[in-house]
């Protein structure tokens, strides 16, 4: 799959009712995690078209957005330059390494990336890179797709009928995303966005809004997006 050509396919996404919404599901879950940027170095690695990073970059010193693909990044050049938003674009492979110093960062995170990897070896690899560039006392955030949620079933059965980004993805369930996270430290983890994937009108979004953290008391672990987060105490 060409995914220069998915990039302004991408970014429209999120201006779509089901997009908006949950991009901003996700957004409050991430910033929840990430906590004050103000004056403050932070990266996203896998960055795409930077919907969640032009966020956090408004208040951060600095802010660098860093992707394998370089049509994402070229689109997301454009929208943060048209917000007036100041973002540092690079294009790299993760697996190649950043290229920043060790602890250079006050806040290392993505946003379902690492699904991208190969289980266990290459994804070890690439968190261990991101790690790398957080300085102690930074904020380490990690986010994948729930492969124990409604949204994960349907971005499955969707490959029976055409190809899709999400064929490259190995999605995780909570055990797994935590046994992953907790080599690092102590992680902090939950799970958000209960929304039924079917939906796709401003008035059922609406509806379902209030409901979010009914199911979230319920079925804490069943959220289609897992969020973990590290404070990084030592070296790793």
């Amino acid at each position: 799959m060409d995914l220069d050509k998915l990039a302004e396919k991408y970014a429209d996404w999120y201006q779509t009712e089901r997009g908006n919404y949950v991009g901003e599901n996700e957004y409050l879950c991430l910033a929840e995690h990430i906590g004050n940027c103000s004056g403050k170095k932070i990266i996203e690695v896998g960055s795409g078209t930077g919907f969640f990073l032009r966020k956090f970059a408004q208040k951060a010193e600095e802010a660098v957005g860093f992707d394998l693909t370089e049509g994402m990044l070229k689109a997301g050049r454009k929208i943060a330059s048209e917000k007036g938003i100041e973002i540092n674009f690079i294009q790299g492979n993760v697996l190649e390494g950043v290229p920043f110093a060790d602890n250079y960062f006050d806040i290392v995170y993505s946003n379902s990336m690492i699904e991208f990897f190969e289980k266990d070896e290459e994804a070890e690899k690439v968190l261990a890179e991101m790690w790398r560039l957080l300085k102690t006392g930074g904020k380490f955030v990690v986010s994948v797709l729930n492969k124990e949620s409604t949204w994960a079933y349907k971005r499955t059965a969707e490959l029976l009928e055409k190809d899709s980004i999400f064929s490259l993805n190995q999605f995780y369930n909570w055990n797994e995303f935590e046994e992953l996270m907790s080599k690092f430290g102590q992680v902090k983890i939950e799970t958000t966005l209960y929304v039924p994937p079917y939906f796709n009108k401003k008035e059922d979004f609406e509806w379902f809004k209030d409901l979010e953290a009914e199911f979230k008391s319920r079925y804490p672990k069943r959220g289609a997006l897992i969020v973990g987060s590290v404070v990084k105490e030592e070296e790793y």
